[in-house]
């Protein structure tokens, strides 16, 4: 599939994104939606996969029915998810470079080490068909295959721990040195002090070439239930609840936010003479976006952002591709 099929793709996935939604709530009987969860994970770090995906709540059927953690979706049993993402950045002027990306994930949830503090693990794959650039030399596409294992333990009412670990192979399936081998992490603490502000602590180890170890730190502020502030670095994030078409009700909730990311990854490839390499790509995201949550229902999202200081590194010495900025569309389901 090429990379102008995986635009229409994911204009289409756009496109039909708010009323798949639409007709989801009027069909969903749901008891009231609550605002988005007090122990979500706020700094995710954009890593294709990222070290972190939002944070799943410890599951119902693992929990206690006084567990103060227990998620509004939560699913009884082990399947909670399944999450479906498709990213394209235009590729710009002729021989610009584009980027087209599907990644599906599915959250299971176990009651290990306790029900009361479940360990929730995440499989995912994703593929990125890849525009080549004037001057480089890069495959058709690269492959993402991870699971991610991620914990939650809240030691006291006010403070918990978050940790995560996401052994993968990053490669183009061509190239099957060690290089291909990595194991993005991390973790971060998060201290209620007040009703209405939290503090989050710790760090994100992103195993790519370019960047080792990224800090997580910064305050989630929600002065009322219809704004809430993710001050939180590498992700910020400002979100506001809409009422529109008296869709805000008490099945579903719509979101419209603003919000920051760093973008990028490490492959390992082989290129067209043969020798093998190791490709990393970055660049930071400026995005705006609107969000359905629907309690046992379909969720949805679609976001449209600025893509700038984009760069292309080589680890055999090539000289490293400064694409120009670009924009971004991307689209999500969730059930």
């Amino acid at each position: 599939m090429t990379v102008r099929q995986h635009r229409l793709l994911t204009i289409l996935v756009a496109a039909s994104l708010l009323d798949a939604a639409w007709l989801e709530a009027q069909v969903v009987r749901l008891p009231a939606v609550m605002p988005p969860s007090e122990q979500e994970y706020p700094g995710r770090v954009v890593s294709h996969p990222g070290p972190s995906v939002d944070l799943p709540q410890p599951l119902s059927e693992f929990v206690e029915p006084e567990n103060p953690d227990r998620p509004p979706d939560a699913r009884d049993g082990v399947f909670q998810k399944v999450i479906y993402t498709s990213t394209w950045l235009h590729s710009g002027t002729a021989g610009g470079f584009g980027i087209a990306e599907q990644e599906l994930k599915t959250v299971l949830g176990f009651p290990f080490p306790s029900r009361r503090s479940p360990l929730v693990v995440t499989p995912g794959f994703a593929v990125s068909y890849l525009e080549e650039p004037v001057g480089a030399d890069l495959p058709a596409r690269v492959y993402e295959a991870t699971v991610q294992f991620r914990w939650w333990k809240r030691f006291t009412p006010r403070f918990g721990i978050d940790f995560a670990v996401t052994p993968g192979v990053f490669s183009d399936f061509d190239e099957s040195s060690d290089e291909a081998l990595r194991t993005p992490g991390h973790v971060a603490a998060r201290f209620e002090w007040t009703p209405n502000l939290d503090v989050v602590l710790g760090a994100a180890y992103l195993d790519r070439d370019d960047v080792s170890v990224l800090p997580i730190g910064g305050l989630v502020w929600t002065p009322h239930d219809d704004l809430k502030l993710e001050l939180v670095a590498p992700r910020p994030r400002i979100a506001r609840r809409l009422y529109w078409r008296s869709a805000c009700t008490e099945e579903v909730e719509d979101w419209a936010y603003v919000a920051g990311e760093f973008g990028g990854g490490t492959w390992a490839i082989r290129r067209a003479s043969g020798a093998g390499d190791v490709l990393t790509y970055h660049d930071f995201r400026v995005i705006l976006g609107l969000e359905r949550k629907a309690l046992g229902g379909l969720d949805g999202r679609l976001e449209i952002g600025y893509v700038f200081g984009r760069e292309l590194q080589f680890a055999g010495g090539s000289p490293d591709i400064e694409p120009e900025d670009t924009v971004m569309v991307r689209a999500g389901l969730t059930y």
